[in-house]
């Protein structure tokens, strides 16, 4: 069996030296991820798709750093609860269209549940407030603000 500690700290460490082949590597080569998007939640097959996904990250979020707060492991799953920070001075792609670049630093907390199987990712689920990420790059305004209005 896996060493799943190790494949979340891989993870983590990948991300954080923006590294796509090296997030690739851990997955399957069907691996299928979810993750919220502006449209809804976004359905990501194959690791190619999922490669895509993190470099969208990546150029947007040029100085993006994540840290894990809790990993849980139990059977063939990885629960990752952490905290996103970066800086948006780059295009962030997206299935809704290109979103310019805010020059805002976001931070907000995140939970990834990942199964895997013969040691690799096989589905990764990603969940995120999406409020607070446009709120904090000023591309909504705040709830209490808007409820003023």
């Amino acid at each position: 069996m896996a060493d799943l500690k190790d494949i979340a700290q891989r993870n983590i460490a990948a991300f954080n030296a923006h590294d796509t082949n090296a997030l690739a590597a851990l997955d399957h080569q069907d691996v299928v991820s979810t993750a919220p998007s502006p449209t809804g939640r976004t359905e990501l097959r194959g690791r190619e798709a999922a490669k895509g996904y993190n470099q969208s990250w990546f150029t947007a979020f040029p100085d993006a750093k994540v840290t894990s707060t809790n990993d849980v492991i139990a059977g063939d799953y990885i629960v990752q609860e952490g905290t996103f920070q970066g800086t948006n001075t780059g295009t962030w792609k997206s299935e809704a269209g290109d979103m310019p670049a805010t020059g805002k630093t976001l931070k907000g907390q995140f939970c990834q549940v990942i199964r895997t199987k013969d040691g690799l990712i096989v589905s990764s689920n990603l969940y995120f407030d999406q409020v607070q990420v446009l709120t904090q790059l000023g591309l909504m305004p705040a709830p209490a603000e808007a409820a003023r209005r």
